[in-house]
């Protein structure tokens, strides 16, 4: 499950409008100052039954965008925040770590939330699925 997000961030490593952006996982090591940035994690998951032996598991991948306060901060952030819905909504990450992953669909955004006043954004996050098989 946790591959998916290495699928995710080199997706968004190659987009154009984020070219000089800090794109990092959840589970990288090192500094987290880097600005502007994407931050990709695991924000959790659901789970259905999909039949007698399988779970369909759901997680939810969330992509922080943040910039520095300024006068072009809200441009900065409309600019990345269409280029990643357009690049993440409806792609099929496809087969990651022996499982077939579903589209990821957008599934909300809110105001993101930082530790340091100096910075604004925004917290998208996108779902997808896959099954996993249980005990017979």
């Amino acid at each position: 499950m946790y591959s998916v997000g290495n699928l995710i961030k080199a997706r968004l490593e190659a987009l154009t409008p984020l070219a000089g952006w800090s794109v990092r996982l959840g589970t990288d090591d090192g500094a987290r100052t880097a600005v502007p940035m994407v931050d990709v994690r695991l924000a959790g998951l659901s789970a259905l039954p999909s039949r007698n032996t399988a779970v369909s598991v759901q997680p939810g991948w969330q992509i922080t965008l943040g910039v520095r306060r300024s006068a072009t901060a809200a441009e900065q952030l409309d600019a990345v925040f269409a280029a990643v819905i357009a690049s993440l909504h409806n792609w099929a990450p496809g087969q990651s770590a022996g499982r077939g992953w579903e589209r990821l669909q957008l599934s909300g955004a809110v105001d993101a939330v930082f530790a340091d006043e100096g910075l604004c954004g925004v917290t998208l996050t996108f779902t997808t699925s896959a099954l996993y098989e249980g005990q017979d």
